[in-house]
């Protein structure tokens, strides 16, 4: 019988083969022939399924982003307000050294994004996405009687994601200052601003 080929399972696997290459390498190592080897394929069969450099990218960056949304929305399962504002940004922010590799390719894929238009519209979609989430958990924290009433729902969010990217390219740049301990102190810090007090 001849066998049958999962061919989205293969694109994946590709997408983050692509992935793990710039992880090593960063963007310029990152050769259709390094992918290949990398997801041990035939140079041909990675052609098959993405005929450029650019299509497998913009597959790669939106990957990575479904598997953060992915993570984000198993670690809010049953949460809401600050708890799930809080445990978002878990998801986020870069815990550990595979959180400072993922923001490394993260932080490439971004300096890609000037350049290349797919990718930069995947970025805009993901961060309204998370933007729109923020502002959901917040107006749940209002409801509930979590926030400072005097809280600017709107502003809160802004602060909330320039906190996230900030420590997101402190750790790609100087991944010692961004221990774990400090990135969480940090969140908690902010998100206990918002809190209502007395």
């Amino acid at each position: 019988m001849p066998k049958i080929v999962d061919h989205d399972e293969r694109r994946r696997h590709i997408a983050e083969a692509a992935t793990a290459v710039i992880m090593r390498c960063g963007f310029a190592g990152l050769t259709m022939r390094e992918v290949a080897a990398e997801a041990g394929y035939a140079h041909g069969a990675i052609a098959r399924y993405f005929p450029n450099k650019q299509s497998l990218l913009t597959a790669a960056f939106l990957q990575l982003t479904v598997a953060a949304n992915d993570r984000i929305a198993a670690g809010i399962e049953d949460l809401r307000g600050l708890a799930a504002l809080h445990r978002m940004c878990s998801e986020i922010l870069p815990y550990g050294s595979v959180g400072t590799a993922s923001t490394r390719v993260l932080l490439a894929f971004w300096d890609h994004a000037s350049e290349d238009p797919g990718i930069r519209e995947i970025n805009r979609k993901n961060t309204l996405r998370w933007r729109g989430l923020m502002h959901r958990f917040l107006a749940e924290a209002r409801e509930d009687g979590e926030l400072d009433p005097e809280l600017d729902v709107d502003a809160a969010v802004d602060r909330v994601s320039v906190h996230n990217a900030g420590w997101q390219v402190t750790a790609a740049l100087t991944p010692d200052i961004a221990a774990s301990e400090r990135i969480d102190a940090s969140l908690r810090a902010l998100l206990d601003g918002f809190r209502r007090r007395g």
